[in-house]
């Protein structure tokens, strides 16, 4: 029973992000600047929900998702690997980067994503954010942005013009982009739990050990 806990405990610290009120359906690729494989692979959307595919680092725990809800609020992490799921507590998974992911307005969102910054409690990273104007990102309209830390690190976002969410950061090890962009609906059961999967209680096994 370790390897369910140990590949909870994966994706509840790798980076997550939640699309809210998106305004087309759309799935792409996601292409890390990490070196090791592992991270976020694939992501759909549909209204307001959102499943994001991941590889941990060890192949043993095989790919995993993320389904997130934005009418209920919540969180899924589904293990194929393992045929479980658990519902990932909002304490642990609250976004930080959840209205980065997702802007109202993409040709004015450094307003947004200070507020977030602010919410978020990481306000005292914040430098400067600057819109340096249209751009065009594998064939699509995008806004691009150039963000500065107060430690003077420098990273450019873009958001696509229709989508409304960043589809590429190219600051740090984590930096990612979206490519293959397919518009359209997408199954229903990709957000769905698969069914015959346990429901796995990290909270219950964790009193089981001690």
């Amino acid at each position: 029973m370790l390897r369910p806990i140990a590949a909870a405990c994966f994706l509840l610290t790798f980076p997550i992000l939640a699309i809210t009120a998106l305004a087309q359906d759309f799935s792409a690729d996601v292409v890390s600047r990490e070196s090791d494989n592992a991270g976020m692979k694939k992501v759909y959307a549909t209204n307001n929900k959102v499943r994001f595919e991941l590889q941990g680092t060890n192949p043993q725990m095989g790919p995993s998702a993320i389904v997130f809800d934005g009418t209920k609020n919540t969180y899924t992490v589904i293990m194929a690997q393992r045929h479980m799921y658990m519902d990932a507590p909002l304490a642990i998974t609250r976004p930080i980067l959840a209205h980065f992911w997702r802007v109202d307005d993409p040709n004015d969102a450094c307003p947004e994503w200070k507020k977030t910054a602010q919410e978020a409690g990481t306000y005292k990273d914040w430098g400067s954010c600057t819109k340096i104007g249209s751009d065009t990102l594998n064939g699509r309209d995008a806004v691009k942005y150039e963000g500065v830390s107060s430690k003077g690190e420098k990273s450019h976002i873009w958001v696509d013009s229709k989508l409304h969410c960043v589809v590429k950061t190219d600051g740090g090890a984590g930096g990612f982009e979206l490519r293959n962009i397919q518009e359209g609906s997408q199954p229903a059961s990709l957000f769905e739990i698969p069914s015959g999967y346990t429901k796995f209680d990290m909270g219950s096994m964790m009193r089981q050990q001690q």
